[in-house]
C-alpha cells in the first residue's frame, strides 16, 4: 500500500483541480468560475481528536460555512489551515451549473490527519474523490 508522505496548500489545491478535472472533464473553466458549498459529514462511531474539535466547532461550523459559497483560495485556505493534517477523505461532487459558475458539493470528513492515513490514495489526487 502507497503512504503519501507530504501534505500542504499547494498540494491540496493541486489535487483538488485533479478532481475536479475529473468531473468536469475538458470543459473549460478558470478558477473564477469554480464555487464550493462544503458539507461537513459527521461520523458516528469514529474517534475525533483535539484538532478534529476544533475545526468542527469553529472553522467548519455550520455558522461559518453554512449556506456559503466559496472560492477554490476560500476552500483550500479554511479546509488546509492545518496542513499537513487535512480531511481524511473527501468527497467532491458538480451541484449545478449557473450563468457559467460550477458549484461543486465538497463533502469532508471532520477527522483530520496527517498524510499517511489519507483515503483515496488510488485516486492520485488524496484525500479527494470524484463523484461522478
Amino acid at each position: 500500500m502507497i503512504k503519501l508522505k507530504e501534505m500542504n496548500k499547494s498540494i491540496f489545491y493541486n489535487n483538488l483541480i485533479m478532481t475536479i478535472n475529473e468531473i468536469i472533464g475538458n470543459t473549460k473553466s478558470d478558477n473564477k468560475s469554480l464555487k464550493f458549498k462544503i458539507i461537513p459529514v459527521y461520523e458516528k462511531d469514529k474517534p475525533f481528536n483535539g484538532l478534529d474539535n476544533q475545526m468542527r466547532l469553529i472553522a467548519l461550523s455550520e455558522k461559518n460555512v453554512g449556506n456559503r459559497l466559496l472560492t477554490i483560495e476560500e476552500t483550500v485556505n479554511l479546509v488546509a489551515c492545518q496542513s499537513p493534517f487535512v480531511p481524511i477523505w473527501i468527497n467532491i461532487s458538480l451541484n449545478k451549473i449557473n450563468n457559467h459558475i460550477l458549484v461543486f458539493n465538497f463533502e469532508t470528513s471532520l477527522r483530520f490527519r496527517k498524510p499517511s492515513q489519507l483515503k483515496n490514495i488510488e485516486t492520485g489526487h488524496p484525500p479527494f474523490k470524484a463523484i461522478l
